[in-house]
């Protein structure tokens, strides 16, 4: 499997290149459109621009953020930092959701998860499809719900004896 493949997992990004601003949502008495968050965040990652993400996540240095590769990352300046360096090898990045798009909430926290499709193009003109899986907390903070933690991960390969 190619690396970048691998390493495609850090990145999400998403449903639409043309999608709505990166803007966190803003606390309303029945809270925000969460699948419609989701989806938003996803958008602003398959821009390949950490920064454009970046108003979505909560910005403590103790939060993890669990991708593909590394392991994990601690706080939100080393997931930028390590999806920058993943992203220099891309060219596009696209991501489309299932319908199986769930979404839980209790007081100020929510998750939400789901699987779907992505492909990478890498800058040789390679592509690498992958499953995925995407498991998201938000936090009610002041005015905004952030992503304070994440879960993005793809499906082993089918290790059972050949028939």
């Amino acid at each position: 499997m190619k690396r970048s493949t691998i390493l495609a997992g850090t990145f999400f990004a998403a449903v639409a290149a043309n999608a709505v601003a990166a803007q966190p949502a803003k606390a309303t008495a029945a809270g925000p459109d969460f699948k419609a968050l989701l989806k938003q965040t996803a958008a602003a990652w398959q821009t390949l621009d950490p920064a454009k993400a970046a108003p979505f996540y909560a910005k403590d240095a103790t939060l993890a953020f669990f991708d593909i590769a590394p392991l994990k990352y601690m706080g939100w300046s080393d997931y930028q930092a390590g999806s920058v360096k993943t992203f220099a090898g891309f060219s596009s990045l696209k991501i489309d959701f299932n319908d199986d798009m769930g979404i839980h909430r209790a007081g100020n926290s929510a998750w939400g998860t789901g699987t779907g499709r992505a492909e990478v193009v890498n800058k040789d003109g390679s592509k690498a499809p992958m499953d995925f899986r995407w498991t998201t907390i938000w936090e009610k903070r002041g005015n905004d719900w952030l992503i304070v933690h994440e879960h993005f991960s793809i499906p082993a390969p089918d290790l059972s004896p050949p028939k």
